[in-house]
This record gives structure tokens, C-alpha cells and sequence, in this order.
């Protein structure tokens, strides 16, 4: 089973969306800044991070920095949710951006996209 994290400021986004990928088989855990995003990971690395980029805290950008300094962390995709726009210094091929608000059927296709390119499963 993947493991994701999800990472929003918006308890209401980051839970729904949470549950929905959790009937869809995967493993969710759902946190609410980058700090919190970075100690989950630690913890237990997950196969996928879901973020969003403004978060008090640590906004998504510094998250994302964090995670490329970090060799145990660095080879996790990420899906970057977001009414702001993303760094393009941040712009790799296991990056996805999907434009808040969000049509699930594009997050739950850019989700699996991702998984899959790591050999995760539904």
C-alpha cells in the first residue's frame, strides 16, 4: 500500500482529500506545515508528498528545499496544490502542480501518476 502525506494550512481540504485517497487504498497521513510534513517523513518516508505552498510555519517552497537537501528525502515526488504559483528554481520531473481549487478527477490523476512512476499501487 503507498504511503502519502498530505500537507495543507486547510484542515477542510487536507482532511477530504485525505479520506477520499484513503478509500482509494492508500496509506494517508494528513499534517498541516512544512515542519510538521518534515518530522512524518522522518518518522516514516512516504511514496508521495501532497503540498501546498502557503503555510505558516514553513510554506510549501522552504519544504520543498528542505526535502532536495535532504538525501533520505530527496528522491520523493512531489504534488505541489496551490492557488499561488511555484518557484520555477523548484521545477523537476518528479514535481506536478495542480492549480487550487482542483478538480479531484486531475488531483487523484496526477496522484497515481506519480505513484506509479515509483512502482506504487492503488
Amino acid at each position: 500500500m503507498s504511503q502519502v502525506i498530505i500537507v495543507d494550512d486547510e484542515p477542510d481540504i487536507a482532511n477530504v482529500l485525505g479520506e477520499l485517497l484513503g478509500e482509494e487504498g492508500l496509506d494517508v497521513r494528513v499534517v498541516h506545515d512544512g515542519r510538521q510534513a518534515l518530522e512524518a517523513m522522518v518518522e516514516r518516508l512516504p511514496d508521495l508528498l501532497i503540498t501546498d505552498l502557503m503555510m505558516p510555519r514553513m510554506d510549501g517552497h522552504t519544504l520543498i528545499r528542505e526535502m532536495r537537501g535532504n538525501a533520505a528525502l530527496r528522491h520523493i515526488p512531489i504534488v505541489v496544490m496551490s492557488a499561488g504559483l511555484l518557484d520555477k528554481s523548484l521545477l523537476a520531473p518528479d514535481i506536478r502542480f495542480v492549480p487550487k481549487p482542483f478538480e479531484l478527477s486531475e488531483m487523484f490523476d496526477r496522484v497515481f501518476e506519480m505513484l506509479a512512476k515509483r512502482g506504487g499501487s492503488r
